[in-house]
């Protein structure tokens, strides 16, 4: 039998997500948590794209630039990940899905985060499916 009292642990924070991801399915985009807490929870953003490069683009900017949209709450508000179902932004962002993706499975892609700009990118190459929640 092991002694547990001597055994070092680490605590779990079970309200953190290890990566900063977005996940695209049907009808909408969810940003990790992670991708909050690494852009500094932002009031709001500019959202960018480019189509030569597959790469879509979220920077953390000031209300008084221009094509900026509410993103966050303050870090004691906000609770969990963001979901938006805005029809541009979804068609925009799937429009740099790698040709096979299914416009009805559910996506996984990993941010790189430029801290000295504060702006995350997400290379659409990198989606892979993620069959969390699906009906079997």
């Amino acid at each position: 039998m092991k002694d547990f009292k001597n055994i070092t642990f680490e605590i779990i924070d079970i309200n953190v997500n290890s990566a900063p991801d977005i996940f695209i399915n049907k009808n909408g985009i969810t940003f990790s948590k992670r991708v909050l807490e690494d852009l500094n929870y932002p009031a709001n953003v500019q959202y960018s794209i480019s189509t030569i490069d597959k790469v879509f683009a979220v920077r953390a900017c000031k209300s008084n630039e221009s094509k900026i949209v509410p993103f966050s709450k303050s870090k004691v508000e906000q609770t969990g990940g963001i979901y938006t179902s805005n029809k541009n932004l979804v068609d925009s962002v799937k429009a740099l899905m790698p040709e096979g993706c299914s416009r009805e499975q559910r996506y996984k892609v990993t941010g790189h985060f430029d801290a000295d700009n504060r702006i995350m990118y997400f290379d659409m190459e990198e989606a892979v499916e993620d069959n969390f929640r699906q009906e079997k």
